[in-house]
């Protein structure tokens, strides 16, 4: 630390009290300059406090593992390991975060609660294979959520009562199966593996587990019945094979005698070779002894057999032997030819005489004596052949020098290869290394002279194709309008030198390819002819362009101060270079002088152009310093330029590169030759941030325009909302759509207010409307009940004009309708009510033939009003009157309670007016089913009925007062029927 430094104020981080750097964790800004605070804190800070207090902060799990694996303290190691097993086990997206904490754990019980508990399958998977001890798997497999995790867990315990306790606890229908399965494999006898599959029944949490247990027992009762069946199957085997063996030993012998018995023995063992079966001893003794009695009898007839192909084999021998010696015979060579024949005969006579009634004995006597008398022929001829092959020899070698020799001629080969022919024919047993080598050379000579014909027809072709050649280009070169005298020269050369030294062809070949020449050089003479006549006058021409240009260059001389060097400015020498310029390209198109005056018109041109050259060259020499020295700043404004290319500081590169654009412009002209490499570089170090740049707005703007999109949804939505009356869902919805608009990113500056104020606009009016949604719902229900009254109106006006049959159908509607709607009015009259009963009895008035004979028929309805007002009357009446206390009175009340079973006559008095309330309530329902009756008669009848129920109830109150507690005995209270 400088001196300065600690004059600086330090973070409170940095305090030498742990207290206050502790206190100070939870201000550290949330940033990324400053999470790497917080993980130094964390991991280096010698106090136990601040280490805790900066590890609370860091969230991202990376941290959190790298924190775990390097703390010191116990404790806090435990925390984070805790931590650690939150984050494998807490609810995410991905996955990422829980298999990272997994790398900072060490302890089995920390994965096995991973195992148990996480929601990621991936992670359960990595947890569990980190557990290895069998009690922390047996706990995973019993108590893990996932039923795979649990049977992956179970899958890995070898202990028996650890699976059987699993089978036992867990409620994972795999993971107990499988444990059950793997703890009755691990052994035991019978009965101990039914006692454990029993207790398993009795006792396992998992129905499947003990189904699985009642399986595995009902398997073993089959696999009982299965033995018992197989016992007995085998034993019908034996006896099957006993049957067999004694109808083979009781049948003749035939040639698959033998394999029946074969097929019988491999029966007998497959069948015997199972020791869980005991063989019956007399039984296995009668089967030995049925197949040693039957291969007895094979035996015999066997040795039968084998006598006549004894006798066959000598015959056969015989015959092999003599063809044998016929075969020596012919073979023989050499000097022992006659001693190899003398032999063959003695060794023919031993073998006996030959049937001359067998036609294969005569031919093989025949073919024997021919044979010796060849060899005796070969034996006379043999030192001539052996003459032969010497010769034969010597030419191979021969023939083998002459392929040696490059230079060979070719006329020895052809009179050593016929020597060779003729002798090679009359030698049958030549030595292989003889002929070998006479082929190798043969193979040689015929390679090289397919070579050298191969060679010679390459080089005529191609000689044809050079002559094809020169003549179509001579041909076409004396057609062409470019055509020089130079090239017209070098052509009719060629052509002289083609006639003088034509290819060696056939005869009429070679004349054919003469006379197309002498046509090409007829073609082409004229033409060189013509040129040479033009070049003269283009020279003659020529001079006089030459005396122009230097005419021209002592004008330039004249027209620049050139002779006073200090009046001379840069614009002159401008000037004065690019003249001079365009007088050099004139004198180079006409460098073509008469060959007497061209030297002299050249020194003059040199005398006038060269002291303007010279000054030229000078003030050239001065601007590219100049240059030079530009293209030093512009190489300085491309690093610079270069250095920001990559930056993404968006705003403050672009004003730099602005600026830097600005002063390139200021800068003068570069060397020529670096002028377009430096704009390109330039250019393009600009062009890649301002690219960055673009695509980085591109890609803001697609983000813009995807948040733009979905926020107009969340406003498109609101808005369907704002109107909605399905209060509850609604708001629910228009909450978390809230929500989900703040997760959304942010969008053009420009449109943002606009779009919020859209969503917010609509949130609020919902949210108005809800707070008032029960007044908005009333109003609602007025509007619908004045839209019917008005409906109804309108009928009533034009009922008369319209069809009856439509007019009852839309009377029934409104009914309806009206009917299963709500008042609003909850205290006093309803004048909707009543302006609707007032139109529905209008209708009813002016138009009866269409309700006549309905529900709506005024008439009918007036009759049955009648009749129920009449008979709630007199229940009214009925129940008002006084008691009557005479004598025959009471002797029927007496005889009413004693019919009821009651003292006093309570209970049947009660019952008596119960039944004439039902009456009246059923009169009730009734009215209330009745259709309207308009005008004054109709209003009457319902003022009687109802106050004829208002009479009723108010004796039934005081005669059947209302019970109390429990029960369903009751009465429900009744109210009058009201205007309908």
């Amino acid at each position: 630390m400088s001196f300065l430094d600690r004059f600086k104020p330090q973070p409170k981080w940095k305090h030498a009290d742990p207290g206050v750097r502790a206190a100070s964790i939870p201000d550290i800004p949330d940033d990324a300059e400053h999470l790497v605070v917080l993980q130094e804190l964390a991991r280096e800070d010698a106090d136990l406090r601040v280490r805790r207090a900066a590890g609370a902060r860091l969230s991202r799990v990376e941290d959190v593992v790298q924190l775990a694996r390097s703390e010191r303290d116990e404790e806090l190691k435990r925390e984070y390991a805790d931590r650690l097993v939150g984050i494998a086990t807490a609810p995410a997206p991905t996955d990422a975060g829980a298999a990272l904490a997994l790398d900072g754990l060490e302890e089995q019980k920390h994965f096995a609660s991973i195992a148990k508990s996480s929601p990621h399958g991936n992670v359960r998977a990595a947890a569990l294979g980190r557990v290895h001890d069998a009690k922390m798997l047996s706990s995973v497999a019993r108590h893990a959520t996932d039923g795979q995790t649990a049977a992956d867990a179970a899958a890995r315990i070898p202990d028996a009562a650890e699976l059987l306790s699993i089978a036992l606890k867990t409620e994972h229908k795999d993971a107990g199966v499988a444990a059950l399965e793997r703890a009755v494999e691990a052994g035991g006898t019978e009965r101990e593996v039914r006692q454990t599959l029993d207790g398993v029944i009795a006792r396992a949490r998992s129905k499947s587990v003990a189904k699985r247990a009642r399986a595995i027992i009902q398997s073993m009762d089959e696999a009982e019945a299965a033995r018992r069946l197989a016992h007995e199957q085998w034993q019908q085997r034996v006896s099957k094979v006993v049957t067999r063996v004694e109808s083979i030993a009781a049948a003749p012998v035939v040639d698959g005698s033998s394999a029946q018995f074969d097929e019988a023995e491999e029966e007998w063992r497959t069948v015997t070779a199972d020791g869980g079966y005991e063989l019956d001893p007399a039984t296995s003794a009668r089967f030995v002894g049925l197949v040693a009695k039957g291969r007895g009898e094979i035996d015999r007839l066997a040795r039968e057999e084998a006598e006549h192909r004894a006798a066959a084999e000598r015959r056969e021998a015989l015959v092999r032997s003599r063809n044998a010696l016929c075969e020596r015979v012919e073979q023989a060579r050499g000097e022992g030819t006659l001693s190899e024949i003398d032999n063959a005969r003695t060794e023919w006579t031993a073998l006996g005489a030959l049937d001359s009634s067998v036609a294969g004995d005569t031919e093989l006597h025949k073919r024997f004596e021919a044979a010796c008398r060849r060899g005796a022929e070969r034996h006379e001829r043999r030192e001539e052949i052996q003459r032969m092959a010497v010769r034969l020899g010597e030419l191979s070698v021969n023939a083998e020098q002459l392929a040696a020799r490059a230079d060979a001629p070719e006329v020895d080969w052809n009179v050593l290869s016929r020597d060779w022919q003729t002798l090679r024919s009359q030698v049958e047993d030549l030595d292989p290394a003889v002929q070998q080598r006479f082929a190798d050379a043969e193979a040689v000579m015929h390679g090289r002279a397919e070579e050298r014909r191969a060679a010679a027809e390459r080089t005529l072709k191609q000689s044809v194709q050079r002559i094809d050649q020169l003549i179509e280009r001579a041909v076409t070169r004396a057609a062409a309008e470019d055509l020089t005298l130079r090239e017209a020269d070098r052509i009719g050369r060629d052509l002289r030198n083609a006639l003088e030294a034509p290819p060696m062809l056939p005869r009429a070949e070679q004349q054919q390819v003469l006379d197309r020449l002498k046509e090409a050089q007829g073609v082409v003479a004229p033409k060189v002819h013509e040129l040479r006549e033009m070049d003269e006058w283009k020279r003659f021409a020529n001079a006089a362009v030459q005396e122009e240009m230097i005419a021209r260059a002592e004008a330039l001389r004249a027209k620049f101060p050139f002779d006073k060097p200090e009046e001379l400015k840069p614009e002159h020498l401008d000037e004065a270079a690019r003249e001079l310029h365009d007088i050099q390209e004139r004198w180079k198109l006409a460098a073509d002088a008469p060959r007497a005056q061209a030297q002299a018109l050249w020194h003059r041109y040199r005398q006038a152009a060269d002291p303007v050259q010279v000054k030229v060259r000078e003030f050239f020499a001065v601007r590219a310093g100049e240059r030079k020295a530009n293209l030093e700043i512009k190489m300085a404004l491309i690093a610079r330029a270069e250095a920001l290319a990559d930056s993404s500081d968006w705003a403050k590169t672009a004003d730099e590169l602005k600026k830097l654009q600005t002063e390139w412009q200021a800068v003068g002209s570069v060397p020529r030759q670096e002028s377009r490499d430096t704009w390109n570089r330039f250019r393009q170090a600009c062009d890649t941030f301002f690219t960055r740049r673009n695509a980085d707005l591109t890609e803001r703007k697609e983000t813009w325009s995807a948040n733009l999109a979905k926020k107009e949804a969340l406003c498109a939505r609101a808005e369907e909302l704002s109107t909605s009356m399905n209060w509850e869902s609604a708001a629910s919805e228009m909450r978390r759509m809230q929500t989900d608009w703040k997760g959304i990113g942010p969008v053009r500056r420009s449109k943002s207010e606009v779009i919020w104020q859209r969503f917010r606009t609509a949130a609020d009016t919902f949210f108005d409307r809800y707070k008032r949604r029960d007044e908005i719902e009333l109003e609602s229900k007025q509007a619908d009940r004045e839209a019917l009254v008005t409906e109804v109106e309108a009928l009533a006006t034009g009922a008369t004009s319209a069809e009856p049959a439509a007019v009852l159908e839309q009377v029934r509607s409104l009914r309806t309708r009206w009917n299963q709607s709500t008042p609003v009015v909850r205290q006093g009259a309803d004048p909707l009510s009543a302006r609707f009963m007032d139109a529905l009895e209008r209708l009813l008035t002016g138009a009866p033939e269409a309700f006549k004979g309905t529900e709506l028929d005024a008439a009918a309805n007036r009759e049955r009003m009648e009749k129920l007002v009449v008979k709630v009357e007199g229940l009214s009446t009925e129940s008002a009157d006084a008691p009557d206390n005479s004598g025959q009175a009471l002797a029927a009340r007496l005889r009413e309670a004693l019919a009821s079973n009651t003292i006093g006559g309570k209970a049947g008095e009660e019952a008596k007016w119960k039944a004439l309330a039902e009456d009246v309530r059923q009169a009730q329902a009734a009215w209330s089913r009745l259709g309207p009756v308009p005008g004054d008669g109709g209003r009457e009848m319902t003022d009687r009925f109802l106050k004829a129920c208002s009479r009723f109830f108010e004796v039934y109150r005081r005669k059947v007062p209302p019970q109390t507690g429990g029960g369903g005995g009751g009465e429900r209270r009744n109210k009058p029927v009201g205007t309908r």
